[in-house]
């Protein structure tokens, strides 16, 4: 079904997408492995995966955006009435790199507030 999605959404503004979420969550593992180690993690970090996460939803956007003007500029130059279902099918299609980019902002912001969490609870430990 992933695979299915990448394809309707078009690779050239999914396959970016996914390297976003894939580089994220292995700099939520490294960060969650270094905390879990008791080692020492630099600010530097947690704030690279909240911007990581920004820039998945700021190009799930820009890539809606981009969708929706190309399917408005074939709407205009179409020279026979298109169907409804058709047009709501190609918003459809062009929502998806939308809601992929929120997923993974929602991710990054979620691991984002637990890592600052656990470094509060650490320091106050101490």
């Amino acid at each position: 079904m992933l695979i299915d999605l990448h394809l309707i959404g078009g690779l050239e503004f999914m396959l970016p997408l996914s390297l976003l979420l894939f580089s994220n969550l292995g700099l939520i593992a490294f960060v969650l492995i270094k905390r879990f180690q008791k080692k020492s993690i630099a600010p530097k970090w947690q704030t690279i995966i909240k911007h990581v996460g920004g820039l998945a939803l700021a190009w799930g956007a820009f890539s809606t955006m981009f969708g929706l003007v190309q399917a408005f500029d074939a709407i205009e130059n179409a020279k026979e009435i298109i169907p409804l279902q058709v047009i709501m099918g190609g918003l459809k299609v062009a929502s998806i790199t939308l809601v992929y980019g929120l997923l993974i902002f929602c991710v990054s912001i979620t691991f984002y507030v637990i890592i600052k969490w656990l470094k509060r609870d650490s320091t106050l430990e101490q």
